[in-house]
């Protein structure tokens, strides 16, 4: 089987639109709503944009318009284009079941797992992702309510691997960022293979 939904997706234009806005001088008026909803809008219309180009199903198209309009991709929304993604692989012949699976900032992300055994199962698997489910699940996981469930996870977390960085001799910046020290744990996890983890010990998948 394979696991769906569960994968790590970079922060899109969400990060950017919402960086850029504190370093710009032209958003110092905003409220911090104001640069989420803008942050939002620009994710989402980027990727009704990629879905529409990309094959997405109509179903998986009407829960991203109804996002836009509302402002917030729902659960229930995800849930429901997870179990179509499911329904779709059972009707091609193959087989896949639905799961949940909440990750340490506490984020409910709905998945799927399905068989990819053969070539051919995993394509049926690829193209029901991509008819049901996959930019309702990017959507989902980038947008900025999402985000701030995961930066303040981080935050709590990046005192704790800057210790273990100095504690196995790897010199921190005392000014470093919370993602300055993260990819600094990342590098050195990869650089040791990955004999120094002072990354995924800590529960952190995706920064």
């Amino acid at each position: 089987m394979t696991s769906r939904g569960w994968k790590a997706w970079p922060r899109l234009s969400v990060a950017t639109a919402i960086v850029g806005c504190v370093l710009l001088a032209g958003c110092a008026s905003e409220t911090q709503a104001q640069v989420n909803s803008r942050a939002f809008d620009e994710l989402i219309a980027s990727m009704i944009q990629e879905a529409e180009a990309g094959g997405a199903g109509d179903a998986q198209l009407a829960i991203l318009r109804r996002a836009e309009s509302e402002g917030e991709l729902s659960l229930e929304d995800v849930r429901a284009a997870t179990r179509a993604a499911v329904a779709c692989v059972k009707d091609a012949g193959s087989d896949a079941f639905y799961e949940e699976h909440t990750s340490e900032s506490g984020l409910v992300v709905p998945g799927h797992s399905s068989l990819a055994n053969t070539p051919e199962q995993e394509a049926i698997a690829d193209a029901c992702d991509q008819e049901e489910y996959w930019w309702v699940f990017v959507v989902y996981t980038s947008q900025p309510i999402s985000q701030t469930l995961q930066d303040a996870f981080l935050e709590q977390q990046a005192p704790l691997v800057r210790s273990c960085l100095e504690e196995h001799g790897y010199a921190v910046p005392p000014d470093a960022t919370t993602r300055e020290v993260l990819r600094q744990a990342y590098q050195v996890s990869i650089d040791t293979e990955p004999q120094v983890d002072c990354i995924w010990k800590f529960g952190i998948e995706g920064f």
